[in-house]
């Protein structure tokens, strides 16, 4: 009897084991979870603080906007920020490593940052998601241009794009419990599931973002079973595994899409009942596509620089007092000029510009006695800078002000004459320059703009000096209109007058000392802008 009963527990606890994994009460979760998966897993987020251009009348109700919101939300917990990690929030795009700080002081998987300026042409609102241990951005939703300006305008603006950033998730939930075949997630009839529906289980195993920006394109998924769901409530659902890639496959933490198909309008066919693939053999071809119909693809904007060519005359004048013979003028009305500008764009913000212009003309010797009469005048110019773009705007192109420093060098080379009455002459040093670019209105594709130079102590250099030392000022102003002719070509005409001035003191090497010279030089050019 004992024996008998030994066996029958024995059989007993076999067919128990065997059952309960049958059935799925008992299921090994040994499976493979990818890293970019396991990345995208957030259940903390951090609301890194809202900066604005307009001293915080618009970034703190819409941090407390963007607050609230994470604070309804039901499938994310939102952290405190941490007040020691000290880093530029409006610079997070281009420093991953300052994002990675934020999210290793919070403790969280995934921050949100918002930014809202304000521009001529109104309000742009870019909510920015940072996902993963990279410190990579994930998803971006801007607002440019928004005429309104009521902050409780402001505010509903900013929720609209946390919403329409979520929705670009690529999930909708996660799976939050399984027991044997019927599952939790996180998602209910508040995101418009009912009971019978179904959703797919999937696994991201790879995320293909923009070569240069590091947003998400699009991502790569694996589907791992489906779920039927049988009970719904605002937040919650519950459903069974209709079927699955292998048993325990799908676990907790596992992603969750509503099956959603892609629609297509109604084909063209023959009245066979073939599909009219190819535009080519349709009936309507002429009338659709015209006669040699081509495949449409955007034109990519420009990214890495901007050349320009340029041509034109110049009104220059050159009046030099000398301590015996008094003054004297030369002049020319029509001097020839080009010039040749270009910068490369080493981000929006920071560039590296060159310049090179060239001029040659030829003016009367207005010193008595000296000859020749008539003498040939060149002058050239070169110079480098680094400079800043401060954009008004999310948009590149529109409109910006710009800072830069760097060297130019003015050359204006003479014949010689006996005796001298002009002398060659290199002007040279820093120049601190302020330009500003605003597009004229929506409806026409003019930009205007300004640029100021200021030269901080100039040098002067002569092949005779006139003085024993000199004062030199050099005052340099443009104005310039820009005209788009198409994504990567403009017009442009430009007015830069320039005005160079020494005082001498002292004796040079002339044999009439000079005591002041001046050089004014008054150009109207244009050209083409080819930006690449």
């Amino acid at each position: 009897m004992k024996s008998f009963l030994l066996s029958f527990l024995f059989v007993a606890s076999c067919f128990i084991s065997v059952s309960s994994t049958a059935f799925g009460q008992t299921i090994a979760q040994n499976t493979y979870v990818s890293t970019v998966d396991q990345d995208l897993a957030i259940k903390s987020i951090v609301l890194v603080p809202t900066t604005d251009n307009v001293g915080g009348i618009y970034s703190r109700p819409v941090e407390e906007e963007l607050r609230k919101a994470l604070n309804e939300d039901k499938q994310w917990s939102l952290a405190n920020y941490p007040s020691d990690v000290k880093v530029n929030s409006a610079l997070l795009d281009e420093k991953p490593q300052d994002v990675q700080k934020i999210l290793e002081a919070s403790k969280s998987e995934a921050a949100l940052t918002s930014k809202i300026i304000r521009g001529p042409r109104g309000i742009s609102i870019t909510l920015t998601l940072f996902v993963g241990r990279e410190g990579l951005p994930l998803l971006q939703e801007s607002l440019n241009d928004y005429k309104g300006f009521e902050t409780a305008e402001i505010r509903n603006e900013a929720r609209k794009l946390f919403e329409n950033l979520k929705y670009r998730m690529p999930f909708r939930s996660t799976i939050l419990s399984r027991r044997g075949q019927q599952v939790t997630l996180n998602l209910g009839s508040a995101y418009g599931l009912k009971p019978e529906s179904r959703v797919s289980v999937v696994q991201i195993i790879k995320v293909n973002r923009h070569p240069k920006l590091k947003f998400m394109v699009s991502t790569e998924k694996e589907v791992l079973g489906r779920v039927k769901l049988f009970k719904v409530e605002p937040y919650l659902s519950f459903g069974y595994v209709e079927m699955e890639k292998e048993p325990g496959v799908i676990a907790v933490g596992s992603k969750v899409m509503p099956d959603e198909f892609v629609k297509y309008s109604v084909p063209v066919t023959t009245p066979s009942g073939k599909v009219l693939q190819d535009i080519s053999t349709r009936p309507d071809k002429e009338v659709a596509f015209g006669e040699d119909p081509h495949e449409w693809l955007p034109t990519m904007p420009p990214q890495f620089g901007k050349i320009e060519l340029m041509a034109g005359f110049a009104s220059y004048t050159q009046n030099v007092n000398l301590q015996t013979a008094g003054s004297i003028s030369g002049s020319s009305s029509l001097a020839p000029n080009i010039l040749v500008r270009g910068e490369i764009w080493l981000n929006p913000q920071w560039y590296v510009g060159v310049l090179l212009r060239q001029s040659v003309f030829s003016m009367d010797n207005d010193l008595a006695g000296s000859s020749p009469g008539s003498l040939n005048m060149s002058m050239g110019q070169y110079g480098v800078n680094f400079g800043y773009n401060f954009l008004l705007t999310n948009d590149f192109f529109g409109p910006k002000l710009q800072i830069a420093g760097g060297y130019t060098n003015t050359n204006f080379s003479v014949d010689d004459s006996t005796p001298t009455a002009y002398t060659t002459m290199k002007y040279g040093g820093f120049a601190l320059s302020v330009a500003g670019q605003f597009p004229l209105s929506e409806e026409l594709p003019v930009d205007i703009g300004g640029k100021l130079d200021f030269y901080l102590n100039p040098s002067l250099s002569e092949n005779k000096t006139s003085g024993a030392s000199s004062d030199n000022k050099i005052n340099s102003f443009s104005f310039f209109v820009d005209y788009k002719l198409k994504t990567r070509f403009k017009i442009r005409g430009e007015l830069l007058l320039e005005n160079y001035t020494s005082d001498f003191s002292g004796t040079g090497q002339r044999t009439d000392p000079a005591t002041s010279t001046s050089h004014k030089m008054t150009t109207l050019m244009g050209g083409v802008q080819y930006l690449f």
